[in-house]
């Protein structure tokens, strides 16, 4: 697997699994610690899917059909063409138009890419919701992963996943510094940028 960070291979691994949580989150991985009754409507949208998610994330498949399925989980239920967009910063512009979209189908797979990486350590496991708050046209839904105990909060957009937050760091935030670093190198040429994207298929 390519290097995601410059830095010691500690270091990478930290941050492939800080991604991973992040990936996750964004999927929607919930097996909700309340009844029912006792959730929003924005809190059953999270564990309508998440029953979905660990299905999947329990049935056995190979890696590359666990990635593809993952993908088409993460298009489905998460805006990510605004996360896409948001994660060029100053480049967005620049996306080559003929180009937009195979990178937000190649973003969605680089998301999903982490979740499986580390499968292992998340199978079984559930999400308990401890809050949930009105941030303008968001709802921000505080909980926390069973197993890990990480504290994730995820943002709710027009009734999609918008941006997940783990252990401090914004889903959104993370993947601009890592494209922006890429195109930053690169002059803002976007082949590496792609490339970098690519090479999940390889992990």
């Amino acid at each position: 697997m390519a290097d995601l960070m410059d830095g010691s291979s500690n270091h990478t691994h930290t941050t492939r699994r800080g991604f991973l949580l992040l990936g996750v989150a964004c999927l929607a991985l919930l097996a909700p610690g309340h009844p029912a009754q006792a959730l929003s409507a924005v809190e059953q949208y999270v564990a309508a899917i998440g029953a979905d998610v660990l299905r999947l994330a329990n049935s056995g498949a190979a890696k590359p059909t666990m990635r593809k399925r993952f993908s088409a989980l993460v298009s489905r239920h998460a805006n990510v063409r605004s996360v896409s967009l948001l994660a060029l910063g100053t480049y967005q512009k620049q996306l080559p138009p003929g180009r937009r979209d195979e990178f937000f189908r190649l973003v969605a797979g680089y998301i999903a890419g982490f979740f499986v990486y580390y499968l292992d350590e998340f199978k079984g496991t559930g999400l308990d919701i401890k809050s949930s708050t009105q941030q303008g046209k968001s709802t921000v839904v505080a909980s926390r992963i069973k197993g890990s105990g990480s504290e994730v909060q995820w943002r709710i957009t027009s009734g999609r996943v918008s941006d997940v937050k783990v252990r401090g760091i914004w889903l959104s935030l993370q993947l601009k510094k890592r494209f922006t670093d890429i195109l930053k190198r690169a002059k803002g040429d976007f082949d590496p940028l792609f490339a970098e994207l690519k090479s999940v298929e390889s992990w």
